[in-house]
Parts: C-alpha cells; sequence; structure tokens
C-alpha cells in the first residue's frame, strides 16, 4: 500500500521545466543525459505533470537550449545540451552543501558592473548568475555578498569574457547606516523566510508520515515524494546568500528546511533510484 499523504505541488509556473531538470541531473546516472518522449512522460506522469504539459515543457526547454530533439535507432528522445550539462554539474556542486551562516568579520564582496549594450546578452546573463549566487542588488550595477560568494562570482565574469567590465572588492561595512538595513536593501529577506516556512509546512507532515508508518514501501511513491520535495528544495541554495546569523529576521527558517530535504533524502533516494531504474533501465546492469 502506498503512502497516504497528499504530494505538495509547486506553483511556479515553471516548475514542470524545473521537474524536468531535476530528472535529468539528479539521476543522471541512470538518464546518461538522453531520455525517450515516453520514459520522460512516465516519469512525469508520476509527478502529477500531465503528457501534455510535459511536452510544452520540453518544447520551451528546447528554444532555452537546455534540451535538443535527438533520435536513437527509432526511438524519439531529447538530449541535455552542454548549457544544461553545465547547471548539473553546478547543482551536484550545491544543492545539497550544508549552507551555514557567513560570519560578519569575514566582509563582504562587491561586484560592480557596467557592461555596454553590445554585450547586452551577456550582461543579462550576469545579473541572472549574480542572483542565482544569492548575490543582493544595492544599486543598478552594484551586487553585495559575504566574502566567500567571491570565487564563484569572478567564475561566471571570466566564464562571459566580461572581465573588462567588471570591478570586484572584498570590504567591511564600516557605516554609516545600520549593516541591518543595508541587508534589507539588497534582499528581500521576509519573501526568501516565508518561501522557507512554505517549504517547512508542505514537507513536514510528508516527513512525519514516513517517520510514524512503516516508511514508503513503493518506489514510485518515493520517487514522487523525493523529487518534487528536491524540485522545490533547489532553488534555495542559490537564493539563499548565507548571511551572517545576527542580521536574519527572527523567523529564519533557513536551517530548520535545510535538515528537513537532508531527511527526506536520506529516506527517499534510494528508493526513488529504484523507480527511475524500473523506468528507463540500469546502464551498470546492461
Amino acid at each position: 500500500m502506498g503512502l497516504r499523504v497528499d504530494l505538495p505541488q509547486d506553483e511556479a509556473k515553471n516548475s514542470t521545466q524545473l521537474l524536468i531538470l531535476a530528472v535529468y541531473g539528479h539521476y543522471s546516472r541512470l538518464i546518461r543525459g538522453w531520455s525517450s518522449v515516453a520514459d520522460l512522460i512516465t516519469l512525469l506522469e508520476r509527478l502529477g505533470v500531465p503528457a501534455q504539459a510535459t511536452r510544452s515543457a520540453v518544447t520551451r526547454m528546447t528554444r532555452r537550449d537546455l534540451l535538443v530533439p535527438q533520435r536513437r535507432g527509432t526511438v524519439r528522445g531529447y538530449a541535455a545540451t552542454a548549457k544544461a550539462q553545465l547547471i548539473f554539474e553546478e547543482g551536484d556542486e550545491v544543492v545539497y552543501a550544508p549552507l551555514k551562516p557567513a560570519l560578519l568579520e569575514d566582509g563582504w564582496v562587491i561586484v560592480s558592473f557596467s557592461v555596454p549594450e553590445t554585450e547586452r546578452d551577456k550582461r543579462y546573463t550576469l545579473r541572472k548568475r549574480l542572483v542565482w549566487l544569492g548575490m543582493g542588488q544595492l544599486d543598478s550595477g552594484l551586487w553585495i555578498a559575504p566574502a566567500r560568494v567571491l570565487p564563484a562570482a569572478l567564475r561566471w565574469v571570466r566564464r562571459l569574457g566580461l572581465e573588462q567590465y567588471v570591478d570586484a572588492f572584498t570590504a567591511h561595512h564600516e557605516g554609516l547606516g545600520d549593516t541591518t538595513a543595508l541587508v534589507r536593501r539588497a534582499w528581500n529577506l521576509e519573501e526568501l523566510a516565508a518561501s522557507y516556512a512554505k517549504y517547512l509546512h508542505s514537507w513536514s507532515p510528508v516527513l512525519t508520515s514516513i517517520q510514524e508508518s512503516e516508511g514508503v514501501t513503493e518506489p514510485g511513491d518515493a520517487f514522487a515524494f523525493y523529487t518534487r520535495a528536491l524540485e522545490q528544495w533547489m532553488r534555495f541554495p542559490y537564493l539563499d546568500p548565507g548571511l551572517p546569523a545576527p542580521l536574519l529576521p527572527a523567523d529564519w527558517h533557513g536551517e530548520a528546511a535545510q535538515e528537513l530535504a537532508h531527511e527526506l533524502r536520506e529516506l527517499l533516494e534510494t528508493m526513488a533510484f529504484e523507480y527511475v531504474a524500473s523506468i528507463v533501465g540500469d546502464p551498470a546492469e546492461q
């Protein structure tokens, strides 16, 4: 008998695309960068996504250069692009890495840039990547984060070839205003805190149900719960700057949400992989 608890859904407009990225990326040992259309539809249907919604999301992802149509023999499928593979590689490093609050005494990284209109596509990409590194915007072209973000920020600047337009500094806030007020100006911490609270509200009952029962006995259930939990969790490590604890709101639940995500992973991941292998096959057995 399956676990009797509702599967928390994601209200984000691009949630189906995020689920597809989670399937291709997290189960890469089995997917190996390519999935048949039929297998992808089967997996997404187990996550509550209708076939037509999956097809529409795949079409949008091909336009975004994340997937590319590719036949293997007579079988139609889609392969992850180099752009998508880069996302997967970063995700492996980030999504379940422990995120401890930075130390206030370590200071800040400040990134300033003025990219010309001729490079507007790269400018847009840089802004997007800085957001996903957890950087906050102090002003147009002026971004801030805990100092430990500096290597990742420089890596993206170099990857985009924008070195001549960007300056990066490490600094300490010496005044004249309040550091907490500065942080509130750069980040919408209330919104992020509310998102963490929503994650806890959605997934704590699932964890409790698993712990109070005999656990998840059907691999399909494990896949559904784990992949949905992963998709809803995996944006937090990018958006959370890991600010020093004294600067966080009183109702901050970031560490509790991270602990919940890790507990769900420990309970569900192995069986989730078993389900995916039952659909796409296991390369180790071929």
